[in-house]
């Protein structure tokens, strides 16, 4: 479930994507280019994916809270650049409304949360990326990434009162892999699993560090 601050993020990135594409639109009615006598790939990518996310738990350090998060569907966002063929370096946005189990600190939530409630909060996703392995029919892909994850917004479900904190911005990793299928040399579609690890302050109620397990379906335009 999304939030209405997610698709307003989202509006804006594609405006942005619109208006850098239009240049390059416009050089491309000139004629396709060649490399080595083959037609070469598009300049510039943009994507648009649905993400089916895992829970997790996530033990905070500056609350003594833990948020035990249930599953969430996201939308990713994408822009990418060619820097040789079949690979790409871009940036991505991705934005969910996930639903958790919300466990205060021993001083309490401040908002009638006290052993537990059921909220929830916002988890937004910055990262660069390289993006690998593309080509007509099908084909295997990669993907390795980087950036921050913020979780924000928390909120008591029944009553929508604010629960601490705030927001909180934690640097991420990841790395994933999938197949794909070239419709054409400048649109594709596909299917893969990426799993990010979130660097986040722990007072030590978990042992690891929170994961993102993200199954995601999605297509490519080329431009």
């Amino acid at each position: 479930m999304l939030g209405r601050n997610a698709f307003a993020r989202l509006g804006a990135l594609a405006i942005v994507v619109a208006a850098v594409g239009v240049p390059e639109r416009a050089a491309a009615q000139i004629g396709p280019r060649s490399r080595g006598g083959y037609a070469s790939e598009p300049g510039y990518w943009v994507g648009l994916s649905i993400g089916y996310v895992d829970g997790t738990t996530v033990d905070d350090r500056n609350t003594g809270s833990v948020w035990q998060f249930g599953y969430t569907a996201q939308i990713r966002a994408t822009l990418e650049k060619t820097v040789q063929r079949g690979v790409t370096i871009g940036a991505a946005a991705g934005f969910a409304t996930a639903p958790l189990t919300y466990f205060p600190g021993a001083f309490g939530s401040g908002a009638g949360c006290f052993a537990s409630c059921e909220a929830n909060a916002n988890v937004t996703q910055a990262m660069a990326f390289v993006h690998g392995g593309e080509g007509l029919g099908f084909h295997f892909v990669y993907d390795l990434e980087g950036g921050v994850t913020e979780f924000s917004d928390f909120r008591v479900r029944s009553t929508d009162e604010s629960l601490p904190p705030s927001n909180e911005y934690d640097f991420s990793f990841g790395l994933g892999g999938g197949v794909g299928y070239g419709l054409s040399p400048t649109s594709s579609v596909y299917v893969g699993e990426m799993t990010d690890l979130v660097l986040h302050s722990s007072s030590g109620t978990t042992p690891n560090a929170p994961r993102l397990y993200n199954f995601r379906a999605g297509f490519r335009v080329g431009f």
